[in-house]
């Protein structure tokens, strides 16, 4: 388009408007002259007539009239636009004719005349552009003829109209130039300031500088129009700074959660989820090398440094492991943290089990080295499984099962040793082909129970429950949750252990629970298998029909990873859940995927802070701003903060005066059979 700004149209509209203006001013007066002109030939031929009927009484008079009317017609040449003349008797017969010198060649058109002889009628008439005049001869009594006088009035009044055009028209013009200059020059001066606005506007978008200013211009509307800009861009800077230092405070966390979730916050090491996500991808990407192989490092004796002196020694202590065992890692090997005080080396190339040997032996020797922990000397010991990732394996927890099942064997042979593994070293998993064996019996012969760990606010207060499971086995005697929840996982009878627990727990809240607290939220674990179990969201609304269980006083707890593991089915799962009013809460956070990304996608109402972060408290700076960054998240996504394993009222103080005031741990109660934890309550009341 030629128009590209508004003062561009409001110019051209304004001289257009001056323009026809002009042009309408012009042609009213042309038509006004036109009217006046016409009347005054019609008056100027009124006269002329009345002049002509008073002459031609007395020529008409005569006897012998015909030679001097004649001649007295023929002085109408004199007129220039007079046409034609005729006098007629009182019969209205014609006596004689006069047509004018510029007009005879042409037919005297009759249209008019006829019709105004028909009339008879003296007069004047108008019509299709001439000026008929019609006069009687002599008195009404004595009537000696007529006269009609055809006049051309097109001619004379296209000639004035056309005289008064070429003398004002130039004038008219001029003038109309000059106001259209002056408007121009005027309108320009007051719209200056918009263009000047507009591209100010323009240059504070390419330039994303807020802190520019446009001086105040114009007048009336313009200038406030600018000073309003002016304080709006000013605004917009200070949103924008503190936009800024929240994106700054965000990309921080940011970092520290990527960190958080791919590393292993203690020792910096690769966490588990990490590694596994490595080791996939070489196992099944083809960038699989000659004799990669798998170490699983195990310290000996660490539990006896962490009882004895401490937990904070023991983090220390993982940490200069840590250390040294990067120190024996090649380019291309990577070492992470398995968990507790189990770590794992992928050895990315080696040319035999020799060599293979000798970097586990150095590993041995190495860290039986005396460690210095805040003035304390610390000896200890490693036992180290090796399993060759032979072409048949593609699943990285069978690698590293197979190097679990090697240094489990090193252990048994008295530790601080290494050993390769080989399928004769399956008597220790033959416990967990046991455990999984028995599963199914202890069902049925109800070896499992239920223990309460209660959920208090930092004062004491009981708020809520965990329900954990606890197994006591006929033929192989207590078997740690720990031990036997990931074979029944494996064995796909987790779901039936789940449901038990379930079924259990709505049952000592029927019969016991709500007598004793009524509305305590108990919370029960379920697992990435029982997420994806269609029944079970039909099982749980059964339950809670069976025993009348009241919304949302049973809430259900999924790891990081047992959530991820198929988002959209836990998802699925979890609003079924949530539209029965029960919450969910994301238990051991910070020790799995820890992605905000994922946080922003799934219905979750609680966060539990897992132990070792609750461990490091008061650590360092650095331990205690995780802390506060998990629970400030937690917050700001409309999540409620749970802290688990709290053994200190240091660390008890530090998260209430952070946010976070619910708490579990050893500092309040240790999980407690039904009855015992009822008692638990009930002391609690008072």
């Amino acid at each position: 388009m030629l128009i590209r700004s508004v003062r561009t149209a409001i110019m051209l509209l304004s001289l257009l408007f001056i323009l026809i203006v002009a042009l309408t001013v012009f042609f009213l007066a042309l038509s006004e002259h036109r009217n006046l002109y016409a009347k005054y030939v019609e008056n100027d031929l009124n006269a002329l007539t009345d002049n002509m009927a008073s002459d031609l009484v007395g020529i008409l008079s005569q006897p012998d009239f015909f030679f001097e009317l004649k001649s007295y017609l023929l002085g109408l040449d004199s007129y220039q636009f007079i046409k034609s003349a005729v006098v007629y008797d009182p019969d209205w017969q014609p006596v004689d004719i006069f047509v004018g010198t510029d007009y005879a060649g042409q037919e005297v058109s009759s249209h008019g005349e006829m019709h105004l002889w028909r009339e008879q009628k003296p007069g004047m008439y108008r019509e299709q552009g001439i000026l008929v005049a019609v006069k009687r001869i002599g008195d009404p009594d004595l009537v000696l003829g007529y006269l009609v006088v055809i006049d051309d009035l097109n001619a004379p009044l296209g000639n004035s109209t056309l005289n008064m055009a070429v003398h004002t028209l130039p004038v008219a013009g001029v003038t109309a130039l000059l106001l259209m200059l002056l408007f121009y020059v005027q309108g320009n001066r007051w719209l200056r300031p918009l263009v000047d606005l507009s591209r100010f506007v323009r240059q504070v978008e390419d330039t994303k500088d807020y802190r520019l200013k446009i001086p105040v211009a114009g007048q009336y509307e313009i200038a406030s129009l600018t000073d309003n800009i002016n304080s709006m861009i000013e605004a917009i800077r200070i949103e924008s700074d503190i936009n800024q230092e929240y994106v700054d405070l965000l990309e921080t966390r940011r970092e520290e959660m990527e960190y958080l979730a791919n590393y292993d916050h203690l020792t910096g090491l690769l966490n588990r989820q990490y590694f596994m996500t490595l080791l996939e991808d070489l196992l099944l990407s083809g960038k699989r090398r000659p004799g990669m192989s798998l170490m699983f490092i195990d310290l000996d004796g660490f539990k006896m440094v962490n009882d004895s002196m401490g937990h904070n020694v023991g983090d220390l202590l993982l940490v200069a492991v840590a250390e040294r065992l990067k120190s024996y890692a090649g380019q291309y090997d990577v070492v992470s943290r398995h968990g507790g005080d189990e770590f794992l080396m992928l050895i990315n190339h080696s040319n035999s089990d020799e060599e293979l040997s000798s970097i586990a032996g150095k590993i041995i020797q190495g860290l039986m080295q005396k460690f210095v922990i805040q003035n304390w000397e610390i000896r200890i010991s490693a036992s180290i499984g090796i399993a060759i990732a032979d072409a048949d394996i593609c699943d990285p927890p069978e690698l590293i099962r197979n190097a679990d099942v090697a240094m489990y064997h090193s252990k048994s042979q008295g530790k601080s040793r290494l050993s390769f593994f080989n399928p004769d070293m399956m008597r220790d998993y033959q416990r967990r082909i046991d455990i999984s064996n028995a599963l199914e019996s202890a069902l049925v012969d109800n070896e499992f129970s239920v223990h309460y760990q209660a959920k208090v606010t930092d004062r004491g207060r009981v708020i809520g429950a965990e329900a954990l499971v606890r197994w006591t086995s006929k033929t192989l005697g207590f078997v740690s949750p720990a031990e036997f929840i990931p074979i029944a996982e494996r064995a796909g009878k987790i779901t039936d252990v789940t449901r038990w627990v379930i079924d259990r727990v709505c049952r000592d809240i029927h019969e016991h629970l709500r007598h004793a607290q009524p509305c305590l939220p108990i919370s029960v674990n379920l697992s990435a298998f029982d997420l994806k179990k269609h029944h079970m969201v039909g099982f749980i609304k059964g339950a809670f029909l069976k025993y009348d269980i009241p919304a949302g006083q049973v809430e259900f707890e999924v790891t990081e990873y047992s959530y991820l593991d198929n988002l959209t089915v836990a998802n699925r799962f979890f609003g079924e859940i949530s539209a029965m009013g029960c919450r969910v809460a994301l238990d051991d956070f910070g020790t799995g995927y820890s992605s905000l990304s994922y946080l922003t996608q799934i219905p979750i109402d609680v966060i539990k802070i897992d132990k070792q972060f609750i461990d490091n408290i008061g650590k360092s700076p650095r331990d205690d701003a995780l802390v506060i960054t998990i629970i400030e998240m937690a917050r700001r996504l409309g999540m409620e903060p749970c802290a688990e394993g709290v053994e200190t009222r240091e660390q008890a103080e530090f998260l209430h005066l952070n946010g976070c005031d619910v708490m579990q741990g050893y500092l309040y109660s240790k999980p407690l059979p039904l009855m015992a934890f009822l008692q638990y309550v009930e002391q609690n009341k008072t």
